[in-house]
């Protein structure tokens, strides 16, 4: 019988802080010792003409991730990148075989949202700092803080048995530091 996979997914809108949280929550459990993969589904969702962004490319992909990462030697997965949706996460627990998901929904404010996403160009990203891109105009920005907002707003289903954690002024460090100690992840593999 096939070992069980402890899956972390972290979900919410954009702007939530599912990758950094994510992040910390890996390197947290690495420096532990914890055989931990991780992968952000933003990172592994570009393909070809008609397929950069979708859903199911990016589940796929983590099928073909996880098969990777389990041979080299992980038995947990962090998954960060999902929309909060429960189609996303019944998609990405069925890509890997054997998992057993611990599903966190990250939230933040309207106000908040927007500052991060605006927050990213202007600085990390910035297209003068090398980052973003150009078709980053002021218009466009808008454009995808109005989607930002409308996926907040709008578009999350209530997902059952998911912790619920809010990440308005909440460093990242204490957020990852919660998320473990409110969920136990992955209890199985912790090592004394």
């Amino acid at each position: 019988m096939q070992n069980e996979v402890p899956l972390l997914l972290l979900c919410g809108a954009p702007g939530t802080g599912k990758s950094s949280v994510a992040w910390e929550v890996y390197w947290s459990l690495m420096r532990d010792g914890v055989p931990v993969a991780h992968v952000d589904l933003d990172g592994i969702g570009y393909g070809p003409p008609g397929l950069s962004g979708s859903f199911d490319l990016k589940f796929e992909n983590v099928a073909a991730v996880w098969r990777s990462y389990s041979d080299a030697g992980a038995s947990a997965f962090v998954v960060s990148g999902l929309r909060a949706l429960r189609e996303d996460v019944r998609a990405c627990s069925a890509a890997v075989s054997g998992s057993v998901a611990t599903v966190v929904v990250l939230t933040v404010t309207a106000e908040e949202q927007r500052e991060r996403i605006l927050g990213r160009t202007n600085t990390e990203y910035a297209a003068e700092r090398g980052g973003g891109s150009s078709a980053q105009t002021p218009e466009a920005l808008k454009q995808v803080v109005a989607a930002a907002r409308q996926e907040l707003e709008h578009e999350a289903d209530e997902i059952p048995d998911a912790v619920l954690l809010d990440t308005v002024g909440v460093p990242v460090v204490e957020i990852a530091r919660q998320l473990l100690r409110t969920t136990g992840w992955p209890s199985s593999l912790r090592r004394p």
